[in-house]
């Protein structure tokens, strides 16, 4: 999945060329790139039999997702382990084999080189030694393997949550339909992060707007006591944390604003990231 990263994407790409990897049916989501990313992936779509799957808008993270797994779901063939990757990553040549083998080998249904144990108002990110694998309740898409049957019982992530927390909930959904996630020691993908919402910065002031939004969608969805008390205490958190910004008042505006949006419901892309501006 990519949007407006043309330059990292052909570095991806260049790489997955000269990897040779045995394991390749290469589906990209554009999510409505507004740079040369067309031109890159037309410069490798043959060689690298890419199938292109082009949003008409930027539909986020969650969306670009559950387009591709809705092409798949439709598909004649049906893969045995799907492999995420996201254009803020680099993978090593190794990536596809280390998933694989870990994966085939194990109990577990998806696996990642990154993810977190859910305890109340707080996510603790776990590191797992070289050839061990860690239960978690929630696991980064990039970089990671998932079986098939997944996709068979859960369904595919929400599409239309736009940016943040749509992951959590499809971890979520994973991990009640009996599933377990897991993470492996990390040394197969580079992951940059680039468009992370950490810190006091433009990214994550649009972004703590969905983050609220989103999870207010996520408690109506997934109600239990426990998911009501944890939005409870990390929103408090946040607000809190936010008066430190030199933009408090904007931050904590749009936390609000997020908060009222996803209890009256209003879904999609309501919040333009570079403008700030609301749609009508």
């Amino acid at each position: 999945m990519t949007y407006n990263r043309a330059q990292i994407l052909d570095k991806i790409l260049d790489s997955i060329e000269k990897y040779g990897w045995k394991y390749l049916n290469l589906i990209i989501v554009d999510n409505n790139s507004e740079d040369m990313t067309s031109q890159v992936i037309d410069k490798y779509q043959e060689k690298l039999k890419i199938r292109l799957i082009r949003s008409k808008e930027n539909l986020g993270h969650g969306g670009g997702l559950a387009l591709a797994l809705d092409y798949l779901i439709h598909a004649d063939q049906k893969p045995e382990y799907l492999i995420f990757l996201e254009d803020d990553s680099i993978p090593a040549r190794e990536l596809p084999d280390t998933l694989i083998s870990q994966i085939s080998n194990s109990e577990f249904s998806l696996l990642s080189p990154l993810g977190s144990i859910a305890t109340l108002g707080k996510r603790t990110l776990i590191f797992p030694s070289p050839g061990e694998i860690k239960e978690v309740d929630f696991a980064v898409f990039d970089g990671a393997v998932m079986r098939w049957e997944v996709v068979s019982k859960v369904g595919i992530p929400v599409p239309d949550w736009f940016m943040m927390v749509d992951d959590y909930e499809y971890c979520y959904r994973i991990k009640q339909a009996g599933f377990k996630m897991g993470v492996i020691h990390n040394d197969f993908h580079q992951i940059f992060h680039l468009g992370a919402g950490s810190g006091f910065t433009g990214s994550s002031l649009w972004r703590g707007y969905y983050q609220e939004r989103n999870y207010v969608f996520f408690v109506k969805k997934h109600f239990t006591l426990f998911n009501l008390a944890d939005f409870v205490v990390f929103f408090g958190k946040r607000v809190f944390g936010s008066l430190a910004a030199p933009d408090r008042f904007q931050r904590i505006r749009l936390k609000f604003i997020g908060l009222w949006h996803g209890l009256i419901n209003r879904k999609g892309r309501t919040l333009d990231p570079k403008s700030l501006r609301f749609n009508s």
